[in-house]
């Protein structure tokens, strides 16, 4: 899966984040800001994100995602 649809996705189920990508493909790394974090643990947000992509890990289109969430 590309950087590019890992940011669409996430832009488009958490409408008021910003993502920045590295990496491609099996190796990417992603850190997604968004003032929806706000007042929530570090897991409950890098939950959120991972929800995104259920579908993905369950067929194995995307096998792993580095992930970093910070409150806008």
């Amino acid at each position: 899966m590309s950087p590019d649809t890992i940011k669409e996705m996430i832009e488009t189920a958490i409408p008021d984040s910003r993502v920045e990508t590295s990496g491609e493909d099996c190796n990417s790394s992603i850190v997604v800001i968004s003032s929806s974090f706000a007042g929530l643990s570090p897991i409950k947000c890098h939950r959120i994100v991972n929800d995104v992509f259920k579908a993905q890990f369950a067929s194995g289109e995307l096998h792993a995602l580095s992930i970093k969430t910070k409150v806008a």
